[in-house]
């Protein structure tokens, strides 16, 4: 399988003027997100969800479904919070992409300086 060019396709999206959603997720792909933590992150933008209701809307096990929105959770791309019905349960919502994108420039000077870091020596 051949290897995505992330920066080709970067460049490309901003000559062509697509929507910052759409830039943000092949940012989030060049930082090795997967596809599906990238899909999750783009359904809870559009409203927030359960575990469950992201299972119906992927097709995917709890399981997997947890596991990614742990990593969206430690980077700071989702929040949740507790809501009470018959019993407590999470909901999870995107953070806005303007936040994200603060992230990944962290993300992204943290890596520039690395680099800078192992260039110098």
């Amino acid at each position: 399988m051949a290897k995505r060019n992330y920066v080709a396709d970067i460049e490309n999206a901003l000559i062509e003027g697509k929507k910052s959603t759409e830039l943000l997720n092949m940012i989030l792909g060049f930082l090795d997100f997967k596809p599906v933590e990238i899909r999750i992150y783009n359904i809870l933008l559009k409203s927030p969800l359960t575990i469950k209701q992201i299972e119906k809307q992927l097709n995917l096990s709890e399981r997997t479904i947890r596991k990614y929105i742990k990593r969206l959770d430690q980077e700071g791309f989702i929040i949740k919070k507790v809501e009470q019905s018959k019993r407590l349960k999470y909901i999870y919502m995107s953070t806005s992409p303007q936040e994200v994108w603060k992230k990944v420039q962290g993300i992204i000077q943290r890596i520039l300086s690395e680099i800078t870091k192992v260039l110098e020596t």
